[in-house]
């Protein structure tokens, strides 16, 4: 047998366009009527939400518009939940409407640190500069999947729920055959449509960068999952490993720095959306997220993106770099090295 003696584990001896990579995180994705299929709110409207916040990231809509059109609708989908709530990133620089708009509009006008009630007032987010970013190496990644295996470690994630996932392409044909290995995190958006389609701001972006979701916010209606152009949100259904590793649903997850307890029907993070927060637990104590500490292939990397002299900065200024779905207008600060 003959194989190409050229290729490296992650990289395919063929040249891979970024559109490739592109159409991998495409093919990866669900239909979204089956994501909201079984949820109790408006479809259609999920379904507008989600693509219009996408043209919000693109530039194509303003936040101003964006609530123009969708504000009467959401309160009457919504109700309480809707109007008890700021309107997302009101307060930020970075924000996505304008305080005039949000004034006039059927929600609360607060401050979107409010939303963030579960983290500690004396949170690193608040002290440290930092803006976090990954930068992953193509080339060095083995496609090994212990970045997930330690995720769901760390996470203490259930079945069906899996932040880190490795997207896997063959290429050529027997007997020269090679395969890319494309780690896929929350990419961390700078633009998130997840944070703008959200009608009851669970989800928020962090002054850090890191984009987080409020579990007792949360009300299930997964809007977020089909307005993420990678695909990279979960619904928490309840479901444990129990026939597996017995008294699985009693471990608490980290995740955010709240106790929880055991997990229970009706008890949050159960019916909630989940994702990656490049473990905001573990950077608050100085810590590598679970998935750059276990990569075997040391293809991960994290550090701040806003420190000239950090070796992710640096990396994510190489020519090599590159973003996946640039054309969404996302601003990942997720890197990759092809």
């Amino acid at each position: 047998m003959s194989v190409d003696d050229d290729a490296t584990p992650g990289i395919p001896s063929v040249d891979i366009d970024h559109q490739q990579y592109d159409d991998m995180v495409d093919a990866e994705a669900d239909d979204p009527e089956e994501i909201l299929a079984e949820v109790e709110f408006d479809t259609d409207l999920g379904v507008a939400m989600a693509e219009d916040a996408k043209r919000v990231s693109r530039g194509e809509l303003s936040g101003d518009e964006y609530w123009d059109k969708y504000d009467a609708a959401a309160e009457a989908e919504f109700g309480d939940d809707y109007r008890n709530t700021p309107n997302p990133a009101i307060d930020r620089d970075e924000q996505t409407v304008s305080s005039e708009k949000a004034e006039s509009l059927g929600c609360s006008v607060g401050s979107m640190c409010d939303v963030a009630s579960q983290l500690d007032d004396e949170a690193a987010d608040a002290e440290d500069s930092s803006r976090w970013g990954m930068v992953i190496d193509l080339q060095k990644c083995v496609g090994c999947d212990s970045c997930t295996v330690a995720c769901k470690a760390e996470n203490r994630t259930p079945p069906g729920v899996s932040y880190n996932v490795v997207m896997e392409e063959e290429h050529g044909e027997f007997p020269d055959v090679s395969r890319t290995n494309v780690p896929r995190p929350c990419m961390q958006c700078e633009n998130p449509p997840c944070v703008q389609v959200c009608p009851v701001s669970a989800t928020y972006k962090m002054e850090n960068g890191v984009v987080n979701i409020d579990y007792d916010r949360c009300i299930g209606c997964r809007y977020c999952m089909i307005g993420c152009p990678y695909g990279a949100r979960y619904f928490d259904f309840g479901d444990n490993y129990d026939d597996e590793v017995e008294g699985s649903g009693e471990v608490t997850s980290p995740e955010y720095k709240v106790d929880r307890g055991d997990r229970e029907p009706g008890k949050s993070p159960i019916g909630n959306v989940r994702k990656c927060s490049f473990c905001t637990h573990r950077l608050e104590r100085g810590e590598e997220p679970a998935c750059v500490e276990t990569c075997v292939g040391d293809a991960r990397n994290m550090g701040d993106l806003d420190d000239p002299d950090s070796d992710v900065a640096e990396m994510a200024e190489s020519s090599r770099a590159f973003q996946l779905k640039e054309s969404e207008g996302t601003d990942p600060n997720v890197y990759y090295l092809k």
